[in-house]
């Protein structure tokens, strides 16, 4: 079967050519909305796939859109390149993806990459707050998207779940339990906005109600809230894990501890991918939706990149609140 071409959906559409490659440019301005449709319609028909290399030789974009996560093995990180990937194809781009393993130099190595093969945009879980370390970025003039985390002040339009506030609820019904003594297991506190928000959650909600310890780890090891069981025997604290993976960790210690929850300690965290709900009485989670915030951050790089200047404002996801049986 003969590859279809651009004058074929041009023929099929009732249009020109240039029309046509307006189009797959998106290059919308002064073409209706009918036209659109019918050029979208064709292309869907004749399943007509256009020649990246030759739209990129015309209209310098090469349709590719860089993305770095902080760590490429967390789910969230797999989660956010889901809701990436499905706009950016939707846009006619294809994502190229790069790992920082949760270091501030790699990123920078893996960016660098990403913008010697010419990417049109990039989409960036920052690893660090301070946007002096991104002023080759901001220099490159490359559209950008920060997700997740913040860097202070900001530069870059940011799109992040909205931690603090769904924090804040968590810390209101474990103040409502009773519990006096509240846990937060977590990773360093200074590297990344998303940590020190639901800590901050925390520490105001609770005020002079309850005594809140900051345990920080640096490789997801419990033995930090192991070691303050140890010192304080006849507690009854309830424990937060600041994401998923802590959680995960927490739980599988309990568990080969013999302990019980809420009879033993009460435990809830932040991030719920959908299987806090079977773990023993079913675990109170905040529960964060990075598909979403890929989503909305690709969307905002397409209008970034068709020339669109966008502020560097926060775009908050609303995370949910789910209250089960573990305090």
């Amino acid at each position: 079967m003969a590859k279809v071409t651009i004058s074929d959906v041009a023929q099929a559409a009732g249009v020109s050519k240039a029309t046509v490659s307006r189009y797959l440019n998106k290059h919308f301005e002064r073409m209706s909305p009918n036209t659109r449709q019918k050029i979208a319609k064709v292309i869907e028909d004749l399943n007509y796939q256009p020649s990246f290399q030759a739209s990129a030789l015309k209209s310098n974009w090469t349709h590719l859109v860089g993305v770095v996560v902080a760590d490429i093995s967390n789910i969230y990180s797999t989660l956010l390149i889901t809701g990436i990937n499905e706009v950016a194809k939707a846009h006619g781009n294809q994502i190229m993806i790069g790992d920082a393993s949760d270091d501030l130099n790699q990123q920078q190595e893996s960016i660098e990459l990403l913008l010697r093969q010419n990417v049109d945009g990039l989409i960036i879980q920052p690893m660090s707050q301070d946007p002096h370390d991104y002023a080759y970025l901001r220099q490159s003039g490359t559209p950008t998207v920060m997700v997740d985390r913040l860097t202070k002040p900001l530069f870059w339009p940011t799109v992040t779940s909205d931690d603090y506030a769904s924090t804040y609820k968590l810390a209101q019904a474990v103040l409502a339990a009773g519990y006096q003594d509240i846990l937060i297991f977590i990773n360093k506190i200074s590297v990344a906005s998303t940590r020190q928000m639901r800590a901050q959650a925390f520490l105001d909600a609770t005020q002079d109600k309850a005594r809140v310890t900051l345990l920080e780890t640096a490789n997801d090891d419990p033995k930090v809230v192991a070691d303050w069981l140890v010192q304080h025997p006849n507690a009854h604290p309830v424990v937060f894990a600041g994401n998923g993976r802590l959680l995960m960790a927490l739980l599988l210690w309990i568990k080969d501890q013999g302990l019980t929850c809420p009879e033993d300690l009460g435990v809830c965290g932040y991030d719920d991918w959908r299987w806090a709900a079977l773990v023993g009485p079913g675990i109170s989670c905040v529960t964060q939706y990075p598909i979403q915030i890929g989503q909305q951050a690709t969307e905002l790089l397409a209008q970034i990149i068709g020339g669109k200047r966008l502020p560097a404002t926060q775009v908050k996801v609303a995370a949910d609140l789910n209250l089960r049986g573990s305090f």
